[in-house]
């Protein structure tokens, strides 16, 4: 006996044979249910709005790390961080993962599948037995050893591409994934940076009432001595008292917002408030860089939620055509190969040997209207699939349209509160003048301070919407953008 010898080959088919020729021509042709066609596309020429005039406008074409535009370190490093440990971000690796494993999953179905389950059997001799065989009688003993090591091999013959569209459905979805996940890195870096820009400019106007309460505060000194010689009257003392008041008021609003925007900071970096702090510098209103649209059909494929949206449609309709070959028989070439004996000893030798090969055919006759519903079912998620898509489309042009018109009155607001501002300063100059001269009295400097400290503070908040305002494009565009 010769425990290595190979199990006997069976004949080799007869690929010349017409049944099974049609069989392999069906299996690499035949796919039932509706081919995917992408939606055509309904862009529009060009953009309502434009972007806002800039002297500095970007030469970064698109780019994942979009950030690196504003030239800004303390940002570059904050959206390091959220990239390598922000929760939600490691979520949407791990459902990524999970839409990669489901599409091996789908192309297993391709290949055929090979399982053994041996068994072993021990048992005693029985009791003599005798069997009636006429004309005379037969004695036998039973013995109750057995063993078998099977080979099972199985597989479907894809006549109309159930397996097919089944991993094309799958590789859609895991398509879809990818696009989620960069979405949810765009999402997380843009509400970053947004949070970032906001934090800068409640810094500049933490700065500019920090120096009016020492102005307030000097006034304050310098009000209570006029006072005290009888030099000035009691209500410019009590109106810088107020005054006083009330920017150390606003001060400690600004500080509050601060605070929580520091924590919101530490979330999307993926660490606890307790455990992070971070100071900006508070720096003059600046334009942020110019960031070129390009055309809207190129949104289309640069968007990941509008990718992801357009490859679930794929996938939906995929599964149409799973669905529709429920209706048609499945056909499999099984076949099993092995050894099996009642003596261990023999187990491997020749006479032990079995194999065996042959179709197998499965259709279902009644399921109660389970395989039309179903299919219908299919039909009504690839329906809805394709209003989703539409909807993402119509919601991204609208981003962008919202963002440059943002950024198109934001400029103009600049311009206009920068005239403001001047005109706030000489006006502060003049009455301080003509206050020292006694021509006008306190009140009127007060008010002119005020009109100056409103319209620093209007520009502080400005320049941080007007980044944001940049960063919101960045992400309407889908993160990239190109020059040309």
């Amino acid at each position: 006996m010769n425990p290595t010898r190979s199990i006997p080959r069976p004949p080799s088919p007869d690929l010349r044979s017409p049944a099974l020729a049609l069989c392999l021509l069906l299996s690499a042709c035949t796919a039932v249910g509706p081919n995917y066609q992408k939606p055509a596309s309904t862009a529009p020429a060009a953009y309502k709005n434009t972007s806002a005039p800039s002297s500095k406008t970007s030469d970064l074409k698109s780019s994942a790390a979009w950030w690196l535009v504003f030239n800004d370190p303390a940002l570059n490093e904050l959206e390091t961080a959220a990239l390598a440990q922000s929760p939600p971000l490691t979520a949407a690796i791990a459902r990524l993962d999970e839409a990669r494993a489901r599409l091996g999953l789908a192309r297993a179905d391709r290949q055929p599948a090979l399982t053994t389950s041996a068994t072993a059997k021990l048992a005693g001799e029985s009791a003599e037995r005798t069997l009636p065989v006429p004309p005379r009688t037969i004695t036998y003993r039973e013995r109750g050893d057995s063993y078998r090591i099977p080979f099972d091999a199985a597989y479907e013959l894809d006549l109309w591409g159930r397996v097919r569209r089944a991993v094309e459905a799958a590789g859609a979805q895991a398509a879809a994934s990818e696009q989620d996940l960069a979405f949810v890195q765009l999402v997380l870096t843009a509400d970053l940076a947004q949070a970032y820009f906001n934090l800068r400019a409640l810094d500049t106007e933490l700065r500019v009432l920090t120096e009016t309460i020492a102005l307030r505060y000097d006034q304050l000194s310098l009000h209570q001595t006029r006072f005290n010689a009888g030099l000035t009257q009691e209500l410019d003392l009590q109106r810088t008292r107020a005054e006083l008041a009330n920017a150390e008021a606003e001060q400690a609003d600004i500080r509050r917002r601060r605070e929580q925007t520091v924590n919101a900071l530490a979330v999307l970096t993926g660490r606890a408030p307790a455990d992070f702090n971070l100071v900006t510098t508070a720096t003059a209103s600046t334009a942020p860089p110019a960031i070129p649209a390009g055309l809207p059909s190129a949104l289309l494929q640069r968007r990941p939620d509008v990718v992801a949206a357009e490859r679930l449609l794929a996938a939906r309709t995929a599964e149409i055509g799973v669905a529709k070959a429920s209706f048609f028989p499945t056909l499999r070439l099984t076949g099993s190969a092995g050894f099996e004996s009642a003596d261990l000893g023999s187990l491997l030798g020749r006479p032990s040997q079995f194999w065996q090969i042959g179709p197998s055919f499965n259709y279902t006759l009644l399921d109660g209207g389970r395989t039309r519903a179903n299919l219908q079912a299919a039909e009504a998620r690839a329906r809805a699939a394709f209003a989703e898509y539409q909807q993402k489309v119509l919601v991204a042009f609208r981003d962008v349209e919202d963002a440059l018109v943002d950024l198109r009155q934001q400029g103009e607001q600049a311009a206009a509160l920068t005239r403001a501002l001047d005109a706030a300063q000489a006006t502060v100059e003049l009455a301080t003048k003509r206050y020292d001269k006694g021509l006008v009295n306190f009140f009127d400097v007060i008010d002119a301070q005020r009109g100056q400290l409103t319209a620093e503070r209007a520009l502080a908040r400005l320049d941080g919407a007007r980044h944001a305002s940049t960063v919101r494009l960045i992400k309407a565009l889908g993160g990239g953008w190109s020059a040309e």
